[in-house]
């Protein structure tokens, strides 16, 4: 019953904000596509409910952190060939920097 009545207000709302008689500029053809294009995203990011609040740049941050932690200090020659390329190059520049 509420969201009813909260609906009528924002309707009338909308209504009064359009129909509102003053200066009236037209838009051309690019104007229109722009402001349908600019609505159609923003109604399509407010209701995107497939986000969470954990972004992908704190989730990596977590992986280096952990992956940072738990780093042994000697490697055998067969598991360094058995890792990831990128845990190689990690690996090659650690013993750079130590150098």
């Amino acid at each position: 019953m509420c969201l009813i009545h909260k609906i009528k207000k924002i309707l009338i709302f909308v209504l009064i904000f359009f129909f509102n008689p003053g200066i009236s500029q037209a838009l051309n053809l690019f104007e229109m596509f722009m402001i349908k294009t600019g609505v159609a995203l923003v109604y399509y990011q407010y209701n995107d409910n497939s986000l969470n609040f954990e972004s992908d740049f704190s989730k990596k941050n977590d992986v280096l952190i952990n992956f940072n932690q738990n780093r042994i200090l000697r490697i055998k020659s067969d598991e360094f060939k058995n890792l990831p390329i990128q845990q190689q190059l990690l690996v090659i520049e650690e013993l750079n920097l130590q150098k």
